[in-house]
């Protein structure tokens, strides 16, 4: 019986699946990377923010602390393989939309849990930045962001060194599985691992789970006389980086899943920016879209096919991608090693 070339197979080397060939390869497992160049990745155009209090009510998760703690971890292991950091630490500003915001910031400074996480709130004229916020805001802590094409450029070279990548196109609807083994894109493993996103829709394997795609749009701009000091977060956010570079997002929309720009949301997103820094002087420098494969509770796709047994999903993560994946791979990598159990929350079981 001819042998598995690889323990595990990934499909997709976005984010999801470059930490979790990491992990599996550090677990001492000889891993296939199968991804078709990035075309359809929305990891390469994401921002990779780092926001522990995300939405209007600054919600936290009872997970917060072990996905901070995984990311720490990670991003800092990776210094080693890239050269340089790929994670940078940034306060962020966050702009009240309302008066009622007020009041969830006022619950998150009285909770122990959340108290260290953000400061007390200023009032609209002493924002800082040169920012307009009519409602005030808040400096929120533990932010940053992460260098997203660097981390899968340096990832991608670290597997091809290993021999561990396969360029291809490969289509989930077309795999063979035989005794001990699953074999598509010319490549046999124990088992084959879906990290595809928003693309798992027309996976005919996992095409039944919730996912919730949401296309985004982000602007890159340059600006030679405006370099804020924080991420800045309202209704939009806008993340500052070296040479006078900034980038602004994202819009959502969960109906036009095509991955063309739109006029439309760069009008928003401008419009958007005129209300936070109607005095920057500001040019377009570029436009980028993506797809992120959201789901319907938030939480993560992780999991075994409920009738064969090869094939596996890792999926799901949406726009808290750069913040939950190092932690939920993790724990898939160890539970397909040793067996340890996944989180309930992300399991895909709970759907069953």
């Amino acid at each position: 019986m001819p042998q598995p070339d690889f323990d595990t197979l990934i499909l997709g080397q976005g984010l999801a699946g470059s930490a979790l060939a990491w992990h599996l390869i550090q677990a001492g497992q000889r891993v296939g990377m199968i991804d078709d160049g990035h075309r359809t990745s929305s990891s390469r155009v994401a921002a990779g923010l780092i926001n522990p209090l995300a939405g209007m009510r600054f919600n936290r998760r009872p997970e917060l602390d072990d996905w901070l703690a995984g990311a720490a971890r990670w991003y800092r292991s990776l210094a080693a393989v890239c050269d340089q950091d790929v994670y940078h630490p940034l306060p962020m500003l966050r702009l009240f939309r309302s008066h009622e915001q007020q009041r969830f910031h006022r619950r998150r400074r009285e909770d122990p849990a959340t108290r260290d996480l953000l400061d007390e709130r200023f009032p609209a004229e002493a924002c800082p930045d040169a920012v307009r916020a009519p409602h005030g805001g808040f400096i929120q802590h533990r932010t940053g962001y992460v260098d997203m094409p660097l981390l899968l450029g340096r990832l991608r070279r670290w597997l091809d060194e290993r021999a561990a990548l396969i360029e291809a196109n490969a289509d989930p609807g077309r795999l063979t599985m035989g005794p001990g083994y699953i074999e598509i894109g010319g490549a046999r493993a124990a088992r084959l691992v879906f990290c595809e996103g928003a693309r798992m829709q027309a996976n005919p394997w996992f095409s039944h789970l919730p996912l919730a795609p949401d296309k985004g749009e982000i602007l890159d701009l340059h600006s030679d006389d405006w370099s804020p000091r924080h991420i800045i977060n309202g209704a939009y956010w806008l993340l500052p980086l070296p040479g006078g570079r900034i980038r602004l997002g994202a819009t959502h929309d969960h109906q036009d899943l095509e991955l063309t720009i739109s006029a439309g949301a760069r009008d928003e997103l401008l419009a958007g920016l005129r209300q936070m820094a109607p005095t920057a002087q500001i040019g377009i420098t570029g436009q980028q879209v993506g797809i992120r494969p959201g789901t319907r509770d938030r939480y993560p796709l992780l999991g075994r096919h409920p009738d064969q047994a090869r094939l596996w999903v890792c999926n799901g993560f949406g726009a808290r991608g750069a913040l939950t994946i190092p932690w939920y791979t993790g724990c898939l990598a160890r539970h397909l090693t040793d067996g340890s159990p996944l989180p309930a929350e992300a399991d895909i079981r709970r759907f069953a």
